[in-house]
């Protein structure tokens, strides 16, 4: 118990006085020439060459000045739909380029489209396919998603989510950016409300390591999964962790953690400093918050504790949210949160020190 009150106080220290922090306004302006506004963003490494981007919810439409979001994205755009999910790719992010990251999404006859897709029976405008993180194995990309239903427009964040499914793609021989792209959906991984497992995704180690948000009661709880990445489509294969910190078969003992998380939030190995951390945006205040570990048996005591603060207009219905890193280079976690009135990811740089 001492080894962890002192991996709590020096992590105290290395994130209070040891963060440096920037903005970068909106990520990836070249999104407005596809579409007004979108959440949910995720990053996949697809190759040495290539990111492919999931996003949740696409807006898509007009811009009334021709130059993208500047008031509030009612203001400044005539929207013609929001569909649930949208898939795009771009050179591979990196120190360089992220400021102004060309994306390219697929689209059908010059719109852009869902990549994962309604069933026939599924009317569209209340049964809602949220893309979330997903990886890259052999061949394949894998993306995992939230069906989730919406009976009530009105009623505020008011939905149900069905269940957790995943969708892949077989990456054709010789595939480059700009060739077809084609999703399959298997539905029903998690079913009966679960937690969101696939807001973050990632390979480590040859499994796949899962984050999930939910809410209960009060809280705000992340819980975690694995699964050996050969068995990505398996349901039987997944494990969770347990308040304890120890991998478990059954998701009823699955631990929950934090307890403070808005929206989607990141899991990451960071290489340089040898620790997986984890980044969200926290409920009713949209500060970015940030812990740290070596191994997820540590999870249990890891505290989280603020990097930054972004400002945010009061008019929003929400504060922000989803905060989450995109990639990281060395020191510096590269990240994005959700501005509620511009209805658009912000991108920031964190600065760490060892």
């Amino acid at each position: 118990m001492k080894r962890y009150i002192l991996l709590a106080v020096l992590f105290f220290l290395f994130c209070k006085s040891s963060t440096v922090v920037k903005e970068h306004g909106i990520f990836a302006p070249s999104r407005h020439n596809y579409t007004l506004g979108q959440d949910g963003v995720c990053s996949i490494d697809f190759d040495e060459n290539t990111t492919l981007w999931t996003f949740g919810d696409t807006i898509i439409g007009k811009w009334k000045n021709n130059s993208g979001p500047e008031k509030s994205l009612k203001e400044d755009a005539i929207a013609e739909g929001m569909i649930s999910n949208s898939i795009a790719w771009s050179d591979k992010i990196n120190p360089g380029n992220f400021r102004d990251i060309k994306l390219e999404f697929l689209t059908e006859n010059g719109k852009v489209t869902q990549f994962i897709k309604n069933n026939p029976e599924e009317n569209p405008l209340h049964h809602r396919l949220w893309a979330l993180d997903g990886v890259r194995v052999k061949d394949r990309v894998y993306v995992y998603f939230l069906h989730v239903f919406i009976p009530d427009y009105s009623k505020f964040l008011e939905f149900k989510i069905l269940s957790v499914g995943i969708a892949f793609w077989k990456i054709p021989d010789g595939w480059k950016k700009g060739d077809e792209i084609h999703f399959e959906r298997l539905d029903n991984l998690f079913t009966e409300n679960p937690p969101a497992f696939g807001a973050s995704a990632i390979r480590h180690n040859g499994y796949v390591y899962l984050a999930g948000h939910f809410k209960k009661g009060v809280s705000f709880p992340v819980a975690f999964a694995r699964v050996k990445e050969d068995f990505i489509t398996d349901r039987s294969s997944y494990e969770f962790l347990d308040s304890n910190g120890n991998w478990v078969a059954n998701l009823q003992d699955a631990g929950e953690f934090f307890g403070d998380v808005s929206g989607e939030c990141s899991i990451s190995y960071n290489s340089y400093l040898q620790s997986f951390i984890i980044l969200y945006s926290q409920i009713f205040t949209g500060q970015i918050m940030m812990a740290r570990f070596k191994d997820f048996g540590e999870i249990p005591f890891a505290k989280s504790l603020s990097v930054y603060k972004p400002l945010w207009n009061k008019e929003a219905q929400i504060w922000p949210y989803s905060g989450k890193e995109i990639f990281s280079y060395d020191k510096k976690v590269f990240a994005i949160y959700i501005d509620p009135l511009l209805y658009q990811p912000i991108l920031v740089e964190i600065e760490l020190k060892d």
